[in-house]
């Protein structure tokens, strides 16, 4: 806790606590369990099942209906229940940075566990905002930056400036590298159970196409540093991240998701200023030209600027963009932007607006906490249908609607408070400038829909809507699956421990496998997909070559939707991997006419043979390899002067070479 300044205000800038990250326990997954993380977006579900032409800041990219991961090879398919394993997994490497992940189009399934959080450490200690603050030296002081003395050298009117403020922007900059993640191209993000949940955090679909977000709650993207803006509507906090944000991006599906701001909602919040000391952006913002994104049962709850859809008036290169459908989403206690749209042609259709005492605990007597839900901004068109609101206020009905710049908005089959609605009209009542219900495209032209009665949307969308809905995990088992005993084959077939081998995997009884991945020596060199059949046995088997001799450590890691086991250390020892020693022998000196012959009796054969004459070579032939056959060759050197020659031949496969001894000739 910090006091700032001669009124000793007081700011908690410092916890992203434990109690963020609780949750409750999960539910084993049934028999009966959906793998989310091969389903696609169903055909003709929204704007992100559109097939055509997008152009996310002027280049031209075709879409199709999104798959996700769905293609993902075993060796891309993911089980996390850290930061660092959903930073590793997105990224395709250990140690991976944000903008590997931000580049990746290798399609990968990311299957979430648990609580991931990257405010906690390896050793279950919590990093703090003022720690991160410290790491920040204030220019021309070198003193550690402090968010409590940027609030003591500033207040209401005054933009910050100067080193204080150079340093509140470094330390949001380390922020963003330990908090902020990259989503990239081809991805299936997906959370196993009824507690996989990230907190803390802030993830950014970037750049990318292609990408599904499911049965996950994204929870208190938390800002330690946000920023004063004395001119934002008389002054106002703005924070840097959202739990979730789609830029410059294409073909999205967000499903069965909750968005939240966890241990610190809207009325938390202190006021420093006069204003609240806001520390979240949006829930899931669609900004910088992102286009066909289809928001599906998913669950906004207690949250201000909740959903916008263009971050700005002043880019026209977003003309075209925004392409979003929103359906059967629920929202309660937001207080605007539900959604607030720049440029897009956006479909807003049985949805659920709920409203409790939480609206009220978050207003004050000089700002009313909720402002609106359907924001018309520029050159925007909402099509809202069928849609159910209820307010604890049914005189806001006119702020339903807000005009932000747009000059269209259509709503129709609007219920409030069980009662229908012309909302529409009743914000044209009053408003300065009216919007027109002619807009200028109609969804079904997009792609087909099926309205549910808008006297069923708030029973259904509470049924449906948000995580831990869906009965996620895999058919074939219910729980994490057991470690493979590992072992290996090698000089069971020849005798020879050359290389050569198989790396056997086997699961005798319990909970199955979907993926197995073998590591040598820490690095993974194979992978495989298993049929689950709990509790049966799993049997895989890894065909392995070119080894040269040395000692390898084999692991297998074993992983289904719900978790992964990881085998002992298997060690097996290549001794014979370059071919066995060759016998040389020669005749012909005599008659003058002399002939090299190269015999491998027995061990591991060659597939190249080279003879060596006093050291130059004068011969070089291709052998077969049969191991572990004999191998003969000659070679016909012909007539040698008078004088002593040693000849030297050495054979060679992939893992070495081995030279024979030499045999000495004398020509007489």
């Amino acid at each position: 806790m910090l006091a700032i300044g001669a009124a000793a205000i007081v700011i908690a800038i410092a916890p992203i606590t434990a109690a963020a990250a609780a949750a409750p326990a999960s539910a084993a997954a049934s028999a009966g369990a959906t793998d989310l993380g091969t389903e696609v977006l169903p055909a003709g579900d929204g704007w992100a099942s559109w097939t055509g032409t997008t152009s996310p800041e002027r280049v031209t990219r075709d879409a199709e209906p999104v798959t996700g991961g769905s293609a993902a090879a075993p060796a891309e398919v993911y089980a996390v229940g850290t930061w660092q394993e959903l930073r590793d997994a997105l990224a395709g490497a250990s140690g991976g940075s944000q903008n590997d992940a931000r580049y990746n189009q290798v399609p990968r399934i990311v299957y979430v566990t648990g609580t991931i959080d990257p405010w906690l450490r390896v050793d279950g200690s919590r990093l703090t905002c003022d720690e991160i603050a410290s790491q920040i030296a204030v220019p021309g002081t070198g003193a550690p930056f402090a968010m409590a003395d940027y609030i003591a050298a500033f207040g209401p009117g005054v933009d910050p400036s100067g080193p204080l403020e150079q340093a509140r922007v470094a330390a949001a900059a380390l922020q963003a590298t330990l908090t902020l993640q990259h989503i990239g191209s081809n991805v299936t993000l997906v959370g196993v159970g009824d507690d996989a949940r990230v907190v803390g955090a802030s993830l950014r679909i970037r750049d990318a196409h292609n990408v599904i977000v499911r049965n996950l709650t994204l929870s208190d993207a938390y800002d330690c540093f946000p920023q004063w803006d004395a001119g934002d509507a008389g002054g106002n906090w703005n924070s840097a991240y959202d739990n979730l944000s789609v830029w410059t991006s294409t073909s999205v599906w967000v499903d069965h998701s909750t968005f939240d701001d966890g241990d610190n909602p809207a009325e938390s919040l202190p006021t420093v200023y006069g204003r609240p000391f806001e520390v979240h952006d949006g829930l899931l913002d669609v900004t910088h030209g992102s286009d066909l994104v289809t928001m599906s049962w998913n669950w906004f709850q207690h949250h201000d600027k909740t959903d916008i859809i263009g971050s700005s008036d002043s880019r026209t290169q977003d003309r075209g963009q925004h392409r979003v459908t929103q359906h059967h989403n629920r929202w309660t206690d937001i207080g605007q932007r539900g959604p607030r749209v720049r440029f897009g042609d956006v479909h807003v259709y049985n949805n659920l607006y709920e409203q409790t005492a939480v609206t009220t605990a978050a207003s004050s007597p000089d700002h009313a906490f909720f402002q609106y839900f359907w924001g018309a901004g520029k050159e925007s068109s909402i099509v809202a249908e069928s849609n159910a609101v209820e307010l604890v206020d049914p005189a806001s009905v006119s702020r339903i609607v807000a005009g932000w710049g747009g000059t269209e908005l259509q709503a129709a089959d609007t219920l409030v408070n069980g009662e229908p609605v012309d909302v529409l009209a009743a914000y044209n009542a009053t408003a300065p400038a009216p919007l027109s219900a002619a807009v200028r495209w109609n969804p079904a032209d997009a792609y087909p829909y099926t309205l549910d009665p808008v006297a069923d949307v708030a029973s259904t969308v509470r049924a449906g809507a948000g995580a831990g809905i869906l009965d996620s995990g895999t058919p074939g088992a219910t729980a994490a699956p057991g470690a493979f005993a590992v072992s290996d084959d090698n000089a069971r077939d020849t005798g020879l421990r050359d290389g050569a081998y198989r790396i056997l995997a086997d699961l005798w009884w319990g909970q199955n496998a979907t993926i197995v991945k073998l590591y040598e020596n820490g690095t993974l060199v194979a992978a495989q997909r298993l049929d689950p059949a709990t509790p049966g046995a799993q049997h895989a088997s890894f065909v392995l070559s070119g080894r040269v001799d040395g000692t390898y450590e084999y692991r297998v890691v074993a992983l289904n939707p719900l978790g992964e086991a990881v085998s002992r250390t298997h060690t097996v020892r290549v001794t014979d991997a370059a071919p066995a020693r060759a016998v040389l022998s020669a005749s012909g000196m005599r008659t003058g006419d002399v002939t090299v012959a190269a015999d491998l009796w027995w061990g591991t054969n060659a597939d190249e043979y080279v003879l060596l004459q006093d050291g130059i070579e004068i011969d070089r032939q291709t052998l077969v390899a049969a191991t572990p056959g004999a191998q003969h060759v000659v070679t016909a050197v012909g007539a040698l002067a008078p004088g002593t020659y040693v000849f030297t031949a050495v054979l060679s496969n992939a893992a070495g070479s081995t030279a024979a001894a030499p045999v000495t000739v004398t020509i007489r």
